[in-house]
């Protein structure tokens, strides 16, 4: 029993820090496909191919995060699978059915990522920087998340958003509206047309503005909880000052 024990103690900790660094890592290539390599210009070569390398690899890192659940891990796997296999499929095939088909695993995709992140957010235990950037993670697949429903209602009804002089043929052209909807910003390049579209954008501004005001509650909350644990099990560890009669 007692080589057990520095045994599992040794396996949590490496669990522990191998779902932290892939939390990191996660994180970094959110803010690096949607924010530093477009403001470099480095997907103007060749778009199609940038789309398609960024969403594998966010969906391998993804399922490397859900390693830490098991129950998440074999769901997340099959819809990475299937999203990447769609993804790369329009790459040979570019029809519009298989453009839907892409865009909808897609979505279904993010939707697993965010279930992974926000399971590592608001379980039970005290906030630490892991935490945080969970929910940072979470926040940035929200955008994601919405940008592939724009894009399927604009592959549904063309007619929905007026694009004029914006290519938005993949998700991935979505990206930037999302977040201007998901921030109330707004963005001036693509306008909602059709009622669906309109009631999109709305829903992502309501939820980005939800899941900020749950999560600072929720976090404040846990800080609180922690801190009267962590007071608790001082008390009970002060050795007593009564002298005994």
């Amino acid at each position: 029993m007692d080589t057990l024990m520095p045994l599992k103690t040794r396996d949590l900790l490496t669990r522990s820090w191998q779902s932290q660094t892939n939390l990191t890592l996660f994180l970094l290539l959110l803010i690096l496909t949607a924010f530093v390599l477009p403001a470099l210009g480095f997907e103007k070569n060749n778009l199609p191919l940038y789309d398609r390398v960024a969403a594998t690899l966010v969906a391998v890192m993804a399922t490397a995060i859900a390693w830490g659940n098991r129950k998440l891990f074999l769901p997340t796997s099959l819809v990475a699978i299937v999203a990447i296999a769609f993804r790369w499929a329009t790459w040979w095939w570019p029809t519009h059915t298989l453009g839907l088909w892409s865009a909808s695993t897609g979505l279904a995709l993010i939707s697993m990522i965010m279930i992974v992140l926000l399971w590592q957010v608001f379980r039970a235990g005290p906030v630490t920087a892991m935490r945080i950037q969970g929910a940072i993670a979470a926040y940035l697949c929200l955008a994601y998340g919405w940008a592939h429903a724009y894009h399927i209602a604009a592959l549904a009804d063309p007619n929905s958003f007026n694009a004029a002089g914006t290519d938005i043929s993949l998700s991935i052209h979505w990206v930037n509206y999302s977040f201007g909807m998901l921030t109330t910003i707004g963005y001036s390049g693509i306008t909602a047309v059709d009622p669906v579209a309109h009631t999109l954008c709305s829903a992502e501004a309501v939820t980005g503005q939800l899941y900020l005001a749950v999560l600072v509650a929720r976090l404040v909350s846990m800080h609180i909880s922690a801190e009267e644990h962590s007071k608790q099990e001082r008390s009970r560890s002060r050795p007593s000052n009564q002298s005994p009669d």
